[in-house]
Protein backbone atom coordinates (compact mmCIF):
# COMPACT_ATOMS: atom_id res chain seq x y z
CA UNK A 1 0.00 0.00 0.00
CA UNK A 2 1.72 3.43 -1.41
CA UNK A 3 0.53 6.95 -0.06
CA UNK A 4 1.36 9.54 -2.53
CA UNK A 5 1.72 13.02 -1.58
CA UNK A 6 2.87 16.56 -3.00
CA UNK A 7 3.45 19.31 -0.91
CA UNK A 8 4.85 22.80 -2.46
CA UNK A 9 5.61 25.74 -1.21
CA UNK A 10 5.56 29.09 -2.29
CA UNK A 11 8.81 30.34 -2.96
CA UNK A 12 9.21 34.06 -0.77
CA UNK A 13 7.22 32.65 2.10
CA UNK A 14 8.33 29.27 2.41
CA UNK A 15 4.10 28.17 3.40
CA UNK A 16 2.63 25.77 2.22
CA UNK A 17 -0.05 26.17 -0.77
CA UNK A 18 -0.50 23.20 -2.27
CA UNK A 19 -1.52 19.41 -0.88
CA UNK A 20 -2.51 16.44 -2.53
CA UNK A 21 -3.21 13.08 -1.40
CA UNK A 22 -4.98 10.01 -2.30
CA UNK A 23 -6.74 9.05 0.97
CA UNK A 24 -10.01 8.77 1.90
CA UNK A 25 -11.06 9.60 5.06
CA UNK A 26 -13.04 11.95 7.42
CA UNK A 27 -13.16 15.39 6.39
CA UNK A 28 -12.78 18.67 8.55
CA UNK A 29 -12.79 21.94 8.11
CA UNK A 30 -11.32 24.10 10.81
CA UNK A 31 -13.42 27.24 12.32
CA UNK A 32 -10.66 29.02 14.36
CA UNK A 33 -8.39 31.04 12.80
CA UNK A 34 -5.62 32.12 15.00
CA UNK A 35 -2.96 34.90 14.71
CA UNK A 36 0.68 33.83 13.53
CA UNK A 37 -0.39 30.49 12.75
CA UNK A 38 -0.85 27.73 9.87
CA UNK A 39 -3.79 28.51 8.11
CA UNK A 40 -5.39 25.43 7.47
CA UNK A 41 -8.34 24.87 4.82
CA UNK A 42 -9.40 21.04 5.23
CA UNK A 43 -7.90 18.10 7.37
CA UNK A 44 -8.85 14.64 6.74
CA UNK A 45 -8.24 12.03 9.63
CA UNK A 46 -7.67 8.61 7.77
CA UNK A 47 -7.36 6.40 10.83
CA UNK A 48 -10.53 4.88 11.21
CA UNK A 49 -10.10 4.11 15.23
CA UNK A 50 -9.25 7.92 15.35
CA UNK A 51 -11.91 9.07 13.76
CA UNK A 52 -14.56 6.72 15.39
CA UNK A 53 -13.61 8.43 19.23
CA UNK A 54 -13.63 11.53 17.07
CA UNK A 55 -17.35 11.42 16.30
CA UNK A 56 -17.81 9.41 18.91
CA UNK A 57 -16.92 12.70 21.42
CA UNK A 58 -19.04 15.03 19.41
CA UNK A 59 -22.31 12.92 18.96
CA UNK A 60 -22.27 12.58 23.00
CA UNK A 61 -21.31 15.53 23.38
CA UNK A 62 -24.31 17.11 21.19
CA UNK A 63 -26.50 14.54 23.14
CA UNK A 64 -25.55 15.76 26.33
CA UNK A 65 -26.59 19.75 25.46
CA UNK A 66 -29.91 18.55 23.80
CA UNK A 67 -30.94 16.63 27.04
CA UNK A 68 -29.70 19.44 29.59
CA UNK A 69 -31.76 21.98 27.35
CA UNK A 70 -34.30 19.61 27.68
CA UNK A 71 -34.40 18.83 31.32
CA UNK A 72 -34.06 22.66 31.93
CA UNK A 73 -37.20 25.19 32.62
CA UNK A 74 -37.12 28.82 32.19
CA UNK A 75 -39.67 30.55 33.77
CA UNK A 76 -38.77 34.10 32.26
CA UNK A 77 -40.37 33.64 28.45
CA UNK A 78 -43.35 35.33 27.63
CA UNK A 79 -44.21 32.45 25.41
CA UNK A 80 -42.93 29.37 27.58
CA UNK A 81 -40.37 28.74 25.36
CA UNK A 82 -42.07 27.27 22.07
CA UNK A 83 -39.14 28.70 19.83
CA UNK A 84 -36.44 27.07 21.81
CA UNK A 85 -38.17 24.03 21.97
CA UNK A 86 -38.77 24.72 18.44
CA UNK A 87 -35.26 25.20 17.48
CA UNK A 88 -33.69 22.62 19.47
CA UNK A 89 -36.12 19.92 18.45
CA UNK A 90 -34.85 20.85 14.53
CA UNK A 91 -31.10 20.62 15.71
CA UNK A 92 -32.23 17.40 17.07
CA UNK A 93 -33.70 15.96 14.24
CA UNK A 94 -30.47 17.37 11.78
CA UNK A 95 -28.08 15.69 14.36
CA UNK A 96 -29.96 12.24 13.72
CA UNK A 97 -30.41 12.28 9.89
CA UNK A 98 -26.77 13.76 10.36
CA UNK A 99 -25.92 10.34 12.08
CA UNK A 100 -27.75 8.18 9.57
CA UNK A 101 -26.36 10.26 6.35
CA UNK A 102 -22.82 10.77 6.92
CA UNK A 103 -21.32 9.54 10.28
CA UNK A 104 -22.55 5.83 9.88
CA UNK A 105 -19.75 4.59 7.73
CA UNK A 106 -17.24 6.06 10.27
CA UNK A 107 -19.42 4.05 13.35
CA UNK A 108 -20.13 0.77 13.86
CA UNK A 109 -23.90 -0.33 13.23
CA UNK A 110 -24.73 -1.50 17.16
CA UNK A 111 -23.53 2.58 17.98
CA UNK A 112 -25.72 4.06 14.67
CA UNK A 113 -28.30 1.97 15.91
CA UNK A 114 -27.74 2.89 19.96
CA UNK A 115 -27.30 6.43 19.06
CA UNK A 116 -30.54 7.00 16.64
CA UNK A 117 -33.01 5.28 19.30
CA UNK A 118 -31.34 7.93 21.51
CA UNK A 119 -32.38 10.54 19.42
CA UNK A 120 -35.31 9.64 18.64
CA UNK A 121 -35.95 9.72 22.21
CA UNK A 122 -34.73 13.14 22.78
CA UNK A 123 -36.93 14.08 19.83
CA UNK A 124 -40.16 12.93 21.62
CA UNK A 125 -39.30 14.71 24.19
CA UNK A 126 -39.07 18.17 22.57
CA UNK A 127 -42.32 16.73 20.75
CA UNK A 128 -43.80 16.42 23.87
CA UNK A 129 -42.95 19.66 25.40
CA UNK A 130 -44.12 21.46 22.37
CA UNK A 131 -47.39 19.81 23.02
CA UNK A 132 -47.79 20.78 26.78
CA UNK A 133 -47.12 23.99 25.87
CA UNK A 134 -49.36 24.57 23.26
CA UNK A 135 -52.18 22.75 25.36
CA UNK A 136 -51.24 24.85 27.81
CA UNK A 137 -51.75 28.29 25.82
CA UNK A 138 -55.20 26.74 24.98
CA UNK A 139 -56.23 25.49 28.02
CA UNK A 140 -56.06 29.61 29.30
CA UNK A 141 -57.62 30.80 25.90
CA UNK A 142 -60.46 28.85 26.42
CA UNK A 143 -60.89 30.09 30.12
CA UNK A 144 -60.30 33.88 29.41
CA UNK A 145 -63.59 32.97 26.82
CA UNK A 146 -65.47 31.01 28.72
CA UNK A 147 -64.71 33.98 31.88
CA UNK A 148 -65.91 36.80 29.32
CA UNK A 149 -62.95 38.57 29.21
CA UNK A 150 -61.03 38.80 25.28
CA UNK A 151 -57.62 37.44 24.62
CA UNK A 152 -56.18 40.76 24.42
CA UNK A 153 -57.40 42.97 27.50
CA UNK A 154 -57.49 42.49 30.90
CA UNK A 155 -59.51 42.01 33.46
CA UNK A 156 -61.65 45.75 34.40
CA UNK A 157 -60.43 47.27 37.44
CA UNK A 158 -62.80 47.58 40.02
CA UNK A 159 -63.75 50.03 42.17
CA UNK A 160 -65.24 53.15 42.93
CA UNK A 161 -66.49 54.48 39.43
CA UNK A 162 -66.67 58.29 39.95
Amino acid sequence: MSSNYLISKAKKGGEVVYLEYNKDGYNVKPKVQKKDAIEVNKIVFVSPMLTEKLLKKKISSKISKLLLELNTTYDDEEDGGTARYRNKLMEAERIKLMIMNTYQKYLGKSYVALTIKKMQIIIDGYKAKLYEINSMKQREMFHRMINGISYDEEEPKRGKGR
